[in-house]
C-alpha cells in the first residue's frame, strides 16, 4: 500500500510552531513555498493551518498545476472539517464552479466522498452542477493519478489506481473503447472491464481490474486476470503508441480485445463470460501504476474498427454513474 503519510507533510506546513504564511514574511525562498502550503493544509486536512490562510487573505481562487482550487483538493482527499470552512470565502473568491483538468468541480467532488453537509452547503451557496466526466478514479488515492479529459490521457503517479467509465453496455448490446500507451513505464497495465459488483474504493485498494468482478488483459506481465485468476497470455511486450483495443459482446458473453488493429491470436477472443458475473452489464474499467494513456469511449474516431460494426462506442450508452454509491472503503491521506 503506498501511503502520502500526513506527518511527511506537517514539517513542510509548519516551521518552529509557526506556519509558511508567517515564515514566508523573512525570505523569498519561503514566500514561493508559501503560495502552495495552502493547497497543501488543504491536501492533508490540516483545517487550523486552512483558518489561519483564509483569515491572512489567502487566494481561495489559487489553483495548483491541475486547475484544483483548495477546496476542490480538500474535497477529493475527504477533508470535510477543512472543505466546510473554505466554502464560503471560495464562493467570495469566485471560485466555486471551478473545474480541474480532471472535470470535477467541489460539488461532484462533495458528492463522490459522500459528504453530504458540504455538498448541500455548496449548493445553498449557488455550485453549478456540471455534467459528471465519462470517466474518473474508481480506486486509489485521489493523487495516484493525473486526469485531463480535454486531453483524454490518464497518467498514473506511482501508486496503483483504477479508472472506470460512468457508461455501461448493457446485457445484448456489444461495447467498443480503446486505450493508447503513450508512456509505457508500468509493471501492472490491466485493461478491460469491470461489473457493478466490482465496488468503488476511496483510498488505496490491493484490488484492481481483473480482480474481483472485473476482467483484464496485461500485456506487460502476459497475462489474462479475471475474478483474481491469472491465465497465460502469449502476447508480445505491449510498446509506446500501441492502441489496445478493448470490446466486450454481452449478447454472445464474450471479451474481445485488439492489438493495433489485430484480432488475430493470443488477441480475439479472450474471455468467455458468464451472465451471473456480468449482472446487469459492463464498464470499461482499466488500472495501472506509472504510465500514462490516452482513452477513447467515443468522443473521437476510433484508430481501429471493432470486431463487427454492430458494436457501439461506450459514450453512446447511458450514463449509469450516480454520486449514492457505496464505497467499500476509504482511506483519508
Amino acid at each position: 500500500m503506498h501511503t502520502c503519510s500526513r506527518s511527511v507533510l506537517t514539517p513542510l506546513l509548519l516551521q518552529d510552531g509557526k506556519s509558511a504564511l508567517d515564515v514566508s514574511k523573512k525570505t523569498e525562498v519561503t514566500t514561493v513555498f508559501a503560495r502552495n502550503s495552502l493547497l497543501l493544509a488543504a491536501i492533508v486536512g490540516m483545517a487550523e493551518l486552512v483558518a489561519e490562510h483564509i483569515a491572512q487573505g489567502a487566494n481561495l481562487a489559487a489553483r495548483d498545476g491541475w486547475g484544483r482550487t483548495a477546496l476542490v483538493l480538500a474535497l477529493a482527499h475527504g477533508h470535510e472539517a477543512a472543505a466546510a470552512m473554505l466554502v464560503e470565502p471560495t464562493r467570495a473568491a469566485g471560485a466555486l464552479d471551478v473545474l480541474g483538468c480532471d472535470g470535477f468541480s467541489a460539488l461532484l467532488w462533495a458528492e463522490e466522498r459522500l459528504l453530504d453537509g458540504v455538498a448541500q452547503r455548496l449548493l445553498e451557496c449557488g455550485a453549478a452542477r456540471p455534467a459528471r466526466p465519462a470517466l474518473a478514479l474508481f480506486r486509489g488515492e485521489a493523487g495516484a493519478v493525473h486526469v485531463d479529459v480535454e486531453a483524454r490521457t490518464v497518467a498514473f503517479t506511482g501508486s496503483l489506481a483504477t479508472m472506470r467509465s460512468a457508461q455501461r453496455c448493457p446485457l445484448g448490446g456489444r461495447g467498443y473503447y480503446e486505450l493508447e500507451i503513450l508512456e509505457r513505464v508500468d509493471w501492472y497495465p490491466q485493461y478491460g472491464f469491470a461489473a457493478a459488483a466490482f465496488v468503488r474504493v476511496s483510498g488505496c485498494s490491493s484490488e484492481n481490474v481483473g480482480d474481483g468482478h472485473s476482467w483484464a488483459v496485461d500485456g506487460k506481465n502476459k497475462r489474462t486476470m479475471q475474478k483474481g485468476k491469472q491465465g497465460e497470455f502469449e502476447c508480445y511486450e505491449w510498446e509506446d503508441s500501441d492502441v489496445v483495443g478493448l470490446a466486450c459482446d454481452l449478447d454472445a458473453m464474450r471479451i474481445h480485445v485488439s492489438l493495433n488493429g489485430s484480432f488475430a491470436a493470443p488477441y480475439g477472443v479472450v474471455f468467455e463470460l458468464e451472465a451471473d458475473a456480468v449482472g446487469d452489464g459492463l464498464f470499461a474499467a482499466f488500472s495501472g501504476k506509472t504510465s500514462k494513456v490516452r482513452y477513447n469511449l467515443g468522443e473521437a474516431t476510433f484508430k481501429h474498427t471493432p470486431p463487427s460494426a454492430d458494436f457501439q462506442a461506450f459514450a453512446k450508452f447511458e450514463d449509469f454513474e450516480s454520486p449514492q454509491h457505496a464505497l467499500k472503503s476509504f482511506t483519508v491521506y
